[in-house]
């Protein structure tokens, strides 16, 4: 059974890029924005760190809240969240991942340890990645940058296996209460 990881964020923060990298899939578009409609699935297999290969399907919704009504279908059965923002946008998009983490993490029992966050350097930005979720979350924040795909495959490692390794301790926490 594959893994589900569930990628959202704002319109136009690069999580098709991200997206299609990870799953080494082409983009067929000719450079311009075409933004996601709805969701796009990829599968693919990821080599783990210390680890046999994961299977994953990889969730690639698009940000606008025009599709709010399906974002509880889309995030039932996510094993993990990566909220993506662009890392120079000013903080008024912490407001929206905010209320994308408490729509797909929140209200689907998902734990901090099973999300993270990817500010993700578009182009010639700030190198201190504005854009946040609140302070008082220990969401792990990735800077990401397609410049440097292996950190993103990197982060998208460490992301699904914290996201395992918590659902494994939660799978053996309930099997003692059995």
């Amino acid at each position: 059974m594959a893994t589900k990881v569930v990628m959202i964020g704002p319109p136009h923060c690069g999580k098709s890029t991200l997206s299609n990298y990870l799953a080494d899939a082409t983009d067929s578009t000719s450079g311009e924005y075409l933004p996601t409609v709805g969701v796009r699935i990829l599968e693919f297999s990821c080599n783990m760190p210390n680890s046999d290969p994961v299977d994953i399907e990889l969730w690639d919704c698009g940000g606008n809240p025009q599709y709010e009504s399906c974002w509880p279908a889309i995030a039932r059965g996510a094993a993990a969240l990566i909220l993506v923002a662009n890392a120079d946008v000013p903080v008024t998009e912490s407001q929206f991942l905010e209320m994308l983490y408490l729509r797909f993490a929140a209200q689907h029992g998902l734990k901090e340890s099973q999300c993270a966050v990817f500010l993700n350097k578009i182009g010639d930005v700030n190198e201190d990645g504005k854009s946040s979720l609140h302070a008082k979350t220990k969401v792990p924040k990735e800077k990401v940058s397609m410049e440097d795909g292996s950190e993103v495959h990197a982060a998208f490692c460490r992301t699904v296996s914290s996201a395992l390794t918590a659902l494994s301790e939660e799978w053996s926490e309930e099997k003692t209460r059995s």
